[in-house]
């Protein structure tokens, strides 16, 4: 027979931001990632390739 640990410990909860706060956390770890565009021939393809998918 197995014993369960119940006193396993967990996170703390996050203390309450404010709107504002958490758009500018959000904004901060945006600055992280560099987003390419793509072109309207990748849209494309991207496009068809999830229609076909649907099908």
């Amino acid at each position: 027979m197995g014993t369960t640990d119940n006193n396993k410990p967990t996170a703390a909860p996050a203390a309450k931001l404010s709107k504002e706060e958490r758009l500018a956390q959000a904004r901060e770890y945006a600055k992280q990632f560099k987003f390419e565009t793509l072109s309207v021939e990748d849209l494309k393809k991207v496009r068809r390739n999830a229609y076909a998918y649907l099908l």
